[in-house]
């Protein structure tokens, strides 16, 4: 009797072991996605965290929230372990560090006045206006007419979303637009400031001018009574429940910025940006279980254009 319960411990432990090895095969496998689908989670969290606190601090106040938290801990990470970096293209830095709050404004700013899953679908849409602006901006850069189609697709997908919830709020969805394309030229600088600049410093940039840029915004309209707007936010002191939030909020920013640069690492850009669609998904899920129920049918749609158009731009 103890044999056969030993045999059968043994047996038990064998297919552990073996079932452990197989969990480590398919995430080494596929960690890429793995690590893009957590950074997708991150953000929607930080999307909903965000979403949440608007309700007592105006969009400015979480710009610099987020900048805050999350700008000592890449210091540090700079001291602890100093950049190798050519240098020389400063101009590059700056022009990251302007377009990096401009966004971060636009994000909060959507975010305070659309719900989540509008606000993330905006967001997915940069590979749209990367296509359009490389063609500009970038010598040989040619589209083909595959991607003019799904060009068309994804901004059809737009005009579904904005024309039948933009009555009365025109400006929010434009600012969710205005967000799409801040992100595009984002990328398109920190693609040209990652041959000259170790990437923590590329997100420095846009932090420490967000930290900046929300300070003054919110000393003016602190101190010169302005109302909450997109430039200026009057400053709320946060009980100590809230700063924790605001705490995990930019630790969830962080989380994005790591995920998303290992999933680069291991895995294709295509690929990446496909699996980046599901902070849409996650989105829509954190609205549903908060009550707050699915979008109307011609703007789910519109989600859903949107989505594979960015896909099947990106893929080229």
């Amino acid at each position: 009797m103890q044999v056969t319960k030993i045999c059968s411990n043994l047996e038990l432990g064998n297919g552990s072991i073996f079932m452990q090895k197989k969990v480590h095969r398919v995430w080494y496998q596929n960690k890429g996605i793995g690590y893009m689908l957590i950074s997708s989670l991150c953000f929607a969290l930080m999307s909903a965290l965000a979403k949440s606190m608007s309700d007592r601090f105006g969009s400015v106040e979480l710009v610099f929230f987020r900048s805050a938290v999350g700008l000592p801990f890449l210091l540090t990470s700079l001291v602890r372990r100093p950049a190798i970096q050519k240098g020389g293209k400063l101009y590059f830095i700056i022009l990251r560090g302007l377009l990096g709050a401009f966004t971060l404004y636009c994000l909060f700013y959507t975010l305070e006045h659309l719900g989540l899953s509008l606000t993330n679908t905006y967001g997915q849409a940069f590979p749209l206006f990367i296509a359009i602006f490389s063609f500009f901006l970038i010598p040989n850069e040619r589209l083909s007419g595959k991607q003019v189609l799904f060009l068309l697709v994804g901004f059809s997908g737009i005009l579904l979303i904005f024309q039948p919830e933009a009555t009365g709020q025109w400006f929010n969805h434009a600012t969710g637009i205005i967000y799409a394309m801040g992100t595009a030229l984002g990328y398109l600088a920190i693609k040209e400031a990652q041959k000259y600049y170790d990437s923590r410093w590329v997100v420095v940039s846009f932090m420490g001018a967000g930290l900046i840029a929300s300070t003054i915004s919110l000393c003016l309209g602190t101190f010169g009574e302005m109302p909450n707007s997109f430039f200026t936010g009057q400053w709320v002191m946060p009980t100590p429940f809230e700063w924790l939030k605001a705490l995990v909020m930019g630790l969830l920013a962080l989380g994005v910025q790591y995920f998303t640069t290992q999933a680069l690492l291991n895995e294709k850009t295509s690929i990446v940006g496909a699996v980046g669609n599901s902070a849409v998904v996650f989105s829509i899920a954190i609205e549903i279980a908060l009550g707050n129920g699915l979008p109307s049918l011609l703007v789910c749609l519109g989600m859903g254009l949107v989505v594979w158009g960015s896909y099947q731009v990106s893929r080229k």
